[in-house]
């Protein structure tokens, strides 16, 4: 949140915050999330600011110093941006729509081309090979457009129109395909990996080759028309549809998204499930004889009554509410080599005091033996002294004195 100080300068005006910021240079001033739409900040420095998430909507922001401002996630709906200085800013994830700017506006170029984007003042679509990834591309116009080789990592494509558009080998990793329209798009080679696709529009989408791993198919739209690899249908069926009941046996579901998903009473023998997304999901008298869950999320996931004989669950991820019955993995090879190498553990400790034991009592009885000895010595030696030589009764008491 805005720092409480900084939030009533700016609410000033211009000219105290300028003022106040040139006499403490060395102060990053907060406004993060701090709502100064309308404003006139005409001229304003801003330089190095934190304004993340601020809401700059239809603000004056006309020759404004922005250098090195952080302006994640801000909103520039509709702000007057003219002869300001974005050197260097972080413009991730803004919204630019209807935003304004000139010639004489200092911006990066590939927030510049974001801008035009979502403004529609392009020439041409063709945005291959380039990076415009942390974009927010919300509603957007990219029909037809050629993002070929692209980078477009997590970039906002929520509601966005990209009916033919192509998007061979592009790199959409964690990118958000909400409610987007990909009818007919090219997406062959393209990375989508934990993307979401919720409520996306895929009629006809070509996702042949395409990988998806992670990614979020729950609710995405698909036809006999969308091409995708069979692995994938797989997963887009289970996720919608539902896998209670459903003969699994063997399939491979490696990498998927199957968070929340009923598996109640399904056969899933000999199925792969290595890095599979299993958060919260059912698998209540689940088989998952021989099944590899190799590194899979079983966060929240209840598998005190599914059948693990045999289950792979090494470097598994669970959380306090992951429920593993013990009785079930007794069976498992993975834990008879674990018990295997405890009691080697116990034993060898049992060897090593036993051992311990011995010496020691081996010791004591050598130093008992050895005093023995010298006390056996002595005493002959003065048994000898005191019978053998001619003392008197006043000798004798002499020398014991």
């Amino acid at each position: 949140m805005a720092n409480p100080e900084h939030l009533a300068l700016i609410n000033q005006g211009v000219e105290v915050w300028n003022a106040w910021y040139k006499k403490h240079k060395r102060v990053i001033p907060d406004l993060s999330r701090a709502n100064l739409s309308n404003l006139n900040l005409s001229g304003v420095n801003f330089k190095k600011a934190n304004l993340k998430q601020a809401n700059f909507s239809r603000a004056d922001l006309s020759k404004a110093m922005l250098v090195n401002a952080d302006l994640t996630r801000a909103n520039l709906l509709g702000a007057n941006l003219n002869d300001a200085n974005l050197k260097g800013a972080n413009l991730d994830f803004v919204i630019f729509f209807k935003a304004i700017i000139n010639r004489q506006t200092t911006i990066s170029i590939n927030y510049l081309i974001v801008f035009k984007i979502v403004n529609h003042k392009f020439d041409q679509k063709d945005f291959s090979n380039i990076d415009l990834s942390n974009s927010n591309l919300f509603r957007a116009d990219l029909s037809e457009a050629d993002f070929s080789n692209t980078k477009l990592i997590n970039v906002n494509f929520n509601s966005a129109n990209l009916n033919d558009a192509y998007l061979y080998k592009a790199d959409l990793t964690g990118a958000n395909f909400e409610n987007a329209d990909l009818r007919n798009a090219y997406f062959s080679h393209a990375n989508l990996t934990s993307a979401y696709l919720g409520s996306a529009l895929c009629c006809g989408a070509y996702f042949k080759d395409a990988e998806l791993k992670f990614a979020n198919l729950k609710t995405a739209k698909i036809s006999h028309k969308t091409i995708i690899d069979p692995k994938w249908y797989c997963v887009w069926d289970i996720v919608n549809r539902g896998a209670a009941k459903k003969n699994l046996s063997g399939v491979d579901l490696t990498n998927a998204n199957l968070q929340g998903v009923n598996f109640e009473e399904a056969n899933l023998t000999n199925a792969k499930l290595n890095h599979a997304i299993l958060r919260h999901s059912k698998l209540t008298n689940a088989n998952l004889t021989n099944t590899v869950l190799v590194g899979a999320n079983l966060c929240g996931v209840d598998l005190q009554q599914a059948h693990l004989k045999g289950t792979n669950l090494k470097s598994v991820i669970s959380d306090h509410h992951t429920q593993l019955s013990t009785s079930e993995f007794r069976d498992k090879d993975s834990l008879a080599v674990a018990e295997k190498a405890a009691t080697l553990t116990v034993s060898s400790k049992i060897q090593a005091d036993q051992s311990n034991q011995s010496k020691s009592s081996k010791n004591h009885s050598t130093i008992i033996m050895f005093l023995v000895i010298l006390v056996s010595i002595f005493g002959a030696g003065y048994f000898l002294v005191v019978e053998n030589l001619d003392y008197s009764g006043k000798d004798k008491l002499e020398f014991w004195k």
